[in-house]
C-alpha cells in the first residue's frame, strides 16, 4: 500500500480536489471525516459531472465534492491478503481502495498501479499478453476526427477509462481520462467565435464552433506492446512508463486489444 494518502473533505470543492490531483500526480482522492474514509473521488467521477447537465453549467469552484464522490466506499483491512484486495476491486469495479486498521481509521490506499507493480515483479514468465489482455471486439475506438465528447460518450459506455484513436488498423492515438478530466465544456454564450465571411454578394456574420477533436487531445504515437510479449515485462512497462494502459498489437502493428492495469488484478484475483 502507499501511505500517506492524499485526502479530501466532503465539503471541498471539486475545484481544490482537481488541483490536489494535478499537483500531486493522483488519479483518486480519498474522502475523510476526520481520520475515517466516507467516499472517494476519482478523475471519472469528475469526467461523469461534465455529462450531468445539471453539473456542467456550473464551475468547478461552485460543485461540493459530496455531490460527485462515490459513497460508501469500498475498503481493505490492512492485515488482508493481496488476493483479498484484487478480489474486492473487480467485484465492485473500482480500481483503488482505502486501507484502514481495526479501528476503521485510514493508514493506506492500494490501487491498481501497486498491484501491477507486484505482478511485474512476481510473475514474470507466466503469462503472454494475449492471455490476459481485452480483444478488439467491444473496444472503445475512434477516429482522430471525432469529438472529444464522443470519447466521453464511449468511456461512459463502455466502463473504460481510455479509448483507442485509429487511423484504418494502426493505433496512432490514445485519450485517457487524464486527458479529459479538466475540461470544461464552454458555455452556451461562447461556444462560438463570432467573425464575417465575405462573398462576392455580402459580408454575413459566422459563427465558428470550437469543438475540440480527439486529434486535438490524444496522446500521439503511444507504447504498444506485442500480443505475444511476456504479460509480466509488460507490466513493467507500465510501471516504467507511467501509463495505465496501452493499445496491443500484432506483428503487422494492427490493432487486435488493448491491456491495462486492471487485466494484471484480474489475475491475481483469480488466486494463480
Amino acid at each position: 500500500m502507499q501511505s500517506p494518502v492524499i485526502v479530501v473533505r466532503s465539503v471541498d470543492t471539486v475545484a481544490h480536489a482537481r488541483n490536489l490531483m494535478l499537483r500531486e500526480k493522483v488519479s483518486r482522492l480519498v474522502v475523510v471525516e476526520g481520520d475515517r474514509p466516507v467516499g472517494t473521488l476519482t478523475r471519472r467521477d469528475i469526467i461523469r459531472s461534465l455529462r450531468n447537465y445539471r453539473l456542467r453549467k456550473r464551475d468547478f469552484e461552485s460543485i461540493i465534492v459530496s455531490e460527485v464522490m462515490r459513497s460508501p466506499v469500498t475498503m481493505v483491512n490492512e492485515e488482508d491478503s493481496i488476493t483479498d484486495a484484487a478480489k474486492k476491486m473487480v467485484s465492485g469495479n473500482v480500481k483503488g481502495l482505502p486501507v484502514v486498521d481495526d479501528r476503521g481509521e485510514l493508514v493506506g490506499i492500494v490501487t491498481k498501479t501497486d498491484l501491477t507493480r507486484y505482478f511485474s515483479e512476481s510473475f514474470r514468465g507466466r503469462f503472454k499478453v494475449k492471455e490476459i489482455s481485452q480483444g478488439r471486439e467491444g473496444l472503445p475506438i475512434i477516429h482522430s476526427s471525432h469529438t472529444v465528447f464522443r470519447a466521453m460518450d464511449l468511456m461512459a459506455e463502455t466502463f473504460a477509462d481510455r479509448v483507442i484513436v485509429v487511423d484504418d488498423t494502426k493505433p496512432i492515438g490514445i485519450i485517457t481520462e487524464t486527458d479529459l478530466s479538466f475540461i470544461r465544456q464552454q458555455r452556451s454564450g461562447n461556444s462560438f467565435r463570432k467573425g464575417s465571411r465575405r462573398d462576392a454578394e455580402a459580408v454575413s456574420p459566422t459563427r465558428i464552433y470550437l469543438l475540440p477533436t480527439a486529434a486535438d487531445v490524444m496522446t500521439p504515437d503511444p507504447t504498444v506492446v506485442n500480443e505475444s510479449e511476456d504479460a509480466g515485462i509488460a507490466a513493467g512497462m507500465l510501471i516504467e512508463k507511467g501509463i495505465g494502459g496501452m493499445p496491443v498489437v500484432n506483428k503487422k502493428g494492427d490493432l487486435v486489444g488493448v491491456i491495462t492495469k486492471f487485466d494484471f488484478v484480474k489475475v491475481l484475483a483469480k488466486e494463480v
